[in-house]
């Protein structure tokens, strides 16, 4: 009992002095609370679209988040500039890069709008609706990367946190609204983007800091910011492709499915798939806490960031996966009902994906905030050696699993091999940290 004691007060201690693990334990506590509400979301979807319908809600949701992977990607880089420069050349850069992404966003929007038809009969679709409501989405999330990311890099994750929380809430109440309405699977979209564009609007009200403007955005990049970005362009490519890969390799097994099994298979594996991710968002805010931690200058603090990242990485995804292999059944049966349960087998298997995801993406981003290019191959050699397996071998779950698991664990080899040659000292001139 006395032992404890010291413990808990030796906890408290560490948490008044210690800003990682006090702003840890806010961001994390926010996220479970919206990765609660973002679970919640899709058993109700479950529940009023039935399988075929919650399949094609699915793959939207997936394809949305690969779109919104270069926001993910401009998000590190807009925190790797904020917590290594001042606060007159974070801003300018910000600016810069913010009428770049919109641009971007414009032509990616017209790229979506005419690629609709042809994503609607690879899917096996019943309607183009969905895809074409990605456009909204894409314009907030290219407002709300900048924002999120200043605040990230000044440490005010009490905004963040309520920025979360206020999403996935907001996309379950118009979202259930939507689809009472009729609109099916576009309801389900269109409540996404409503919810985005609220809880944007109410971060701007929230935060105490000064927010890069938005005005400026709308007008094409000056000579001097071109310059600005042509300097760090590098960086930029890297980090977008990079994590472009990282967010294929989280949705490619539940997009392959979609493609060539049935609707009925498909949706059930989305849902199992849907269930399993649990485990890379309960331990993705901690990434997001490691990444204003890391700077180019300061060796050994990296280290220690990223070394505590991947072992509570770790600690969770092992408890994630033990609660799914003995409680699989109740779990699925609870979340997204009996037609999804009877698929229950599949989740401790389609966890291990999800988990091997989450440690690569501990590993990614850290190489990436020390601007490694490592992170580039790590990343690439995984989604190629995933994608070739999976097309070869994908006629059951077990081989859909070990295909994409191969990739990832083949990824990871390429690190710790390199980590290990060089005696556990992750050093510039082992290219993992510089």
């Amino acid at each position: 009992m006395y032992r404890l004691k010291i413990f808990l007060q030796s906890g408290i201690v560490r948490l008044r002095n210690d800003r990682y693990y006090r702003n840890a334990l806010l961001f994390v506590s926010a996220s479970l609370i919206t990765s609660g509400l973002n679970y919640l979301y899709y058993p109700i979807m479950g529940r009023m679209l039935g399988l075929e319908s919650y399949g094609e809600l699915q793959v939207v949701t997936s394809f949305l988040l690969q779109l919104t992977t270069v926001f993910t990607g401009l998000n590190l880089i807009s925190v790797n500039i904020v917590a290594n420069h001042d606060e007159e050349q974070s801003k300018t850069l910000i600016v810069a890069l913010q009428k770049t992404v919109f641009w971007f966003v414009t032509i990616a929007c017209i790229g979506v709008l005419l690629a609709s038809p042809a994503l609607e009969q690879f899917f096996h679709f019943g309607s183009a609706w969905p895809f074409i409501l990605l456009t909204p989405a894409l314009l907030v999330d290219a407002i709300a990367v900048f924002w999120t990311a200043y605040l990230q890099g000044k440490h005010d994750f009490k905004s963040l946190s309520i920025y979360s929380i206020l999403t996935g809430a907001g996309k379950i109440v118009f979202s259930v609204v939507f689809i009472l309405m009729g609109m099916g699977v576009a309801g389900g979209i269109l409540g996404i983007v409503v919810g985005l564009w609220l809880s944007l609007l109410a971060v701007r009200f929230v935060t105490k800091h000064e927010l890069p403007p938005l005005l400026q955005t709308l007008s094409w990049p000056t000579k001097h910011e071109i310059t600005l970005i042509k300097h760090h362009l590098g960086f930029i490519v890297e980090v977008i492709v990079s994590l472009i890969a990282m967010s294929i390799l989280l949705s490619i097994d539940v997009m392959l499915v979609k493609h060539f099994f049935s609707p009925e298979f498909a949706g059930q594996y989305s849902g199992v798939s849907t269930v399993s991710r649990i485990i890379f968002y309960a331990s993705a805010p901690l990434v997001a806490v490691m990444l204003p931690a890391i700077t180019i200058r300061n060796l050994q603090t990296n280290k220690q960031a990223f070394h505590r990242t991947l072992a509570i990485s770790v600690t969770v995804c092992l408890a994630g996966l033990l609660l799914f292999s003995v409680f699989a059944y109740p779990i699925m049966r609870i979340l997204l009902g009996n037609d999804f349960a009877r698929a229950s087998s599949w989740l401790p298997l389609l966890s291990i994906i999800a988990l091997l995801v989450t440690l690569t993406n501990v590993i990614v981003n850290y190489l990436l905030a020390v601007r490694s290019h490592l992170a580039l191959w790590i990343s690439l050699v995984s989604l190629v050696a995933s994608g070739i397996l999976l097309v070869l071998h994908h006629a059951t779950i077990y081989q859909i699993v070990f295909s994409t698991s191969a990739g990832l664990v083949l990824g990871q080899t390429i690190f710790w091999a390199t980590y290990i040659a060089k005696r556990t000292k992750i050093a510039p001139s082992a290219g993992l940290d510089g």
